[in-house]
Order: structure tokens, then sequence, then C-alpha cells
């Protein structure tokens, strides 16, 4: 089995129309949408399968490029090759990715973020209105309060975290045989502790005080979620576990139901 990562965004309109602040797209918004199309975006070919249900709509894309092209193609064991039927305006659909729009959240879970703007692309052609996505973001307090389990810390030290008191110094000597780095990097693994939440207010602190930098706290919420904290940005991605076929691709519709399985729809 295969993980494969979705990570959780959100759709805002762009409107220059006064009154609600957010107005995210629901099911009329995608009512025109075909079951099954396709573009050429880029020179990138996408075949596109959209479902639309009563509380989300599914996107299954494969995508290709006709170019760059060999003129032959070659037997991995012998080495043989023989010319490649291919025609230059042709492509293998070799990649994919997959998004879901839950109407009831207003979230966007995407498989592969390097290709929202496609998707961002064909759903303002598909609806004449142009949209944002953006990441959930949420205060410091805010993530804490959702952080159910942490799993790993990093973060890089500037100034003086550990020697503020005998014992911390002392800690720091230990650790790297001297009490004063210009600066250094830690990366802590805490499995299946969760009792460390006055350590990570402390860094928090600290980060805003600018004593450390590139603070990353990974973990998971009570949904069992990833949630991930990267300096000021929050972060949010649900992972699922999907068989690879043997070509290397995944079942759409077995990815669309251990998603949905996951999401509880």
């Amino acid at each position: 089995m295969d993980k494969l990562s979705f990570n959780i965004l959100q759709i805002v309109e762009e409107t220059q129309v006064s009154g609600d602040r957010f107005i995210y797209p629901n099911k009329e918004t995608f009512k025109d949408i075909e079951e099954d199309f396709h573009r050429l975006i880029e020179g990138t070919y996408y075949e596109v399968i959209a479902d639309d249900n009563e509380d989300f709509i599914w996107f299954s894309f494969k995508f290709g490029k006709p170019n760059p092209r060999d003129n032959h193609v070659t037997h991995v064991k012998t080495g043989e090759k023989r010319t490649n039927q291919r025609d230059t305006e042709e492509t293998e659909l070799l990649y994919q990715f997959f998004c879901l729009y839950n109407y009831n959240t207003n979230y966007l879970y995407i498989s592969n973020t390097n290709k929202k703007n496609i998707l961002k692309k064909i759903i303002h052609e598909k609806t004449d209105k142009k949209y944002t996505f953006k990441s959930i973001k949420k205060t410091a307090d805010e993530f804490m309060s959702i952080l159910n389990k942490v799993d790993k810390i990093t973060f890089t030290e500037t100034k003086n975290l550990f020697s503020q008191d005998t014992k911390r110094r002392q800690a720091l000597v230990d650790l790297t045989g001297t009490d004063a780095p210009n600066a250094f990097t830690i990366e802590a693994e805490y499995g299946e502790q969760s009792t460390i939440k006055k350590f990570i207010n402390r860094l928090l602190s600290e980060q805003t005080n600018h004593t450390l930098k590139d603070l990353i706290i990974c973990g998971s919420d009570e949904d069992d979620f990833d949630v991930i904290f990267n300096n000021d940005t929050f972060t949010r991605k649900v992972d699922i576990e999907c068989k690879k076929d043997e070509n290397g691709k995944y079942s759409a519709d077995e990815v669309r139901e251990s998603l949905l399985s996951e999401l509880d729809l």
C-alpha cells in the first residue's frame, strides 16, 4: 500500500460586490460541469472526470505531455531499441492528481498542491468566476487547541533559549559540548507522547520574540488528521493508503472511497 496525502485548502470567490467577506462555491456553482472533459494547458493534456454529489464534488485528473519524445523505445532488460510508434501529437497519461470539495465544510482536499492553479483555471472556465485558493491559517492558540498528539518538533535556536538558567545551560553543554554556539538546529521525535504542550507554548513565545526560527511542529488532531505548524503557516492534511496497479497508477475509485471513508462522508 502507498500513502497518498491530501492538503486541505479553502476556495474563496474573488468578488468586488459588497456584502459577505468570504463567498465559497457551493453545489449550484458546479451544476454545469460535465462528467468528463479534457483540456490542453501550457503544453500538458489533462483528462478530467467529475462526480457531483449532494455533499461534495470529486475531480480525478490524468495528465501527460506529448514532448519530450524519443524516436525509439528501449527494452529495459535487453537494451534492444525499436521505433517509437507514438505520434508527436499523442501522449501517455502517466500522472494523476485528485481533488474533493466538501460543500458542508467549504474545504478542498487536493493530492498535489502544485496543480492547484490548474484546478483554479478549470473552475474559472466552467463557472465564469474567479477563485483564490487559501491555506487554512490559524493563530498559534487555535493550533494548540486542536493539537492532540505531537510527532516531531524542529527549530533553529538563534540566541539564548537554552542559556537562561543553570539547568538549561548545562543541558546545552552536555548536548553540544559548548554553551555558546551562534545557532543550532534541533529535531525531536516524540512518538505517542502528548504531554509537551508547555514546551511548545514556550517555543511559540520564543519565535514571537525572534530568539528562534524555522519552527516546525508536526502532529495530529483529535480526528487523527495530520497538522503542521510551519513558522506562521498552519497546514492540515489527510493521509490515505491506496494500492498502485502494475503500471504505477492509482484506481481513482479506490482513492475516492478511501478519502470519503477517512472524512466520514
